[in-house]
């Protein structure tokens, strides 16, 4: 028998609030760019490609990862993959997304951030023509690059004021490089308006996401997943509403839980914890959001209410302006009425 809840997860309009541009790169892109850049043994087919993330641990990951992304080396590139990936999130029926992106890679790579932006928000304008998809961007800062760095780049994006650029969010291996070391980053994006969101709580403990709140005075956590080890943060996070962006499929992958079953999401959902799904990285891990829901479904068994507050969490999550965000609760109302019928 077909099941139903199934059925309303794939129609149910959806948010994904973390997304890593660099981890949607479609298999047969991958290669070709591979290619394209004359790589030594470079993969030839899917299977092959996928072994190279066959990673053990996060930092194996973010080696793995770069890997592959490291070939996005020209604006056509980078056009091409972000399009890809506004379509691919489109056929989930995601009605808003906001992606993160390496800008610095590419500036590196002696294109001008401003180029980088323009051609994102050229990509982004036409998926939202074509497919409805409203789409805003993080900018990724790696912690890989220090403070100095990451600083640099913040204090352009602020002079640059780009209305597709909603916040700048700190990511990579948290073990090599802690919160406290950005410090000074964090206080100048929050000087200068834009929202923050900080990586924690994934391979160290809970005091990274207290260290992400208390010390870069962050608005949204990604992940936060260690943060079920100390109850006064579990507290404190049900009383400020800061939201955790959760990614079921990714913790599992990379060892944070050993098994779905003992993911907290269902338990900061059920303490009142402002959670969502996403995905992170889903071609990495062979992941979508669809799958999410349906794996968080059959894992936790939740009803299709609670299904449709985990999407309209994603709402309340984002970093978009708050009239903005009742315009999109009152259309994916709409569509849930009208799409998967009222229950």
């Amino acid at each position: 028998m077909k099941d139903k809840t199934l059925d309303f997860i794939a129609r149910m309009p959806k948010v994904e609030l973390h997304l890593h541009l660099e981890g949607t790169i479609q298999p047969t892109t991958a290669i070709e760019l591979m290619r394209s850049n004359q790589v030594e043994n470079a993969p030839r087919t899917v299977e092959e490609l996928l072994k190279i993330y066959d990673f053990q641990d996060l930092s194996h990951f973010v080696r793995a990862m770069k890997i592959v992304s490291n070939h996005i080396t020209r604006l056509q590139d980078l056009d091409r993959v972000c399009s890809e990936m506004l379509a691919e999130c489109a056929r989930q029926n995601i009605r808003y997304l906001e992606f993160d992106c390496a800008v610095q890679k590419y500036i590196d790579l002696g294109m001008p951030l401003t180029d980088v932006v323009a051609v994102l928000d050229r990509a982004v304008h036409a998926a939202e023509k074509r497919y409805g998809i409203l789409s805003r961007m993080v900018v990724n800062l790696q912690r890989s690059h220090g403070d100095q760095k990451t600083a640099d780049l913040v204090v352009a994006v602020a002079r640059l004021n780009h209305p597709l650029i909603v916040g700048v969010g700190l990511s990579g291996d948290e073990t090599q490089n802690p919160q406290k070391e950005f410090i000074n980053t964090f206080a100048i994006a929050k000087e200068a308006g834009l929202h923050r969101t900080v990586h924690a709580g994934e391979a160290l403990g809970s005091q990274s996401v207290w260290d992400a709140l208390e010390l870069l005075h962050a608005q949204r956590i990604d992940h936060g997943t260690r943060a079920v080890e100390d109850e006064r943060l579990v507290r404190h996070l049900v009383d400020t509403q800061i939201p955790l962006t959760q990614c079921l499929t990714s913790n599992l992958r990379l060892n944070i839980v050993s098994a779905a079953e003992l993911h907290p999401f269902a338990f900061f959902l059920h303490s009142g914890v402002l959670v969502t799904l996403n995905t992170d990285d889903p071609q990495i891990f062979q992941t979508s959001l669809t799958q999410e829901y349906a794996l968080a479904y059959q894992t936790f068994g939740f009803s299709e209410q609670e299904l449709r507050r985990i999407a309209q969490n994603g709402i309340n999550a984002s970093f978009l302006p708050e009239a903005t965000k009742g315009q999109l609760r009152q259309q994916m109302e709409q569509n849930i009425s009208a799409d998967c019928g009222e229950n």
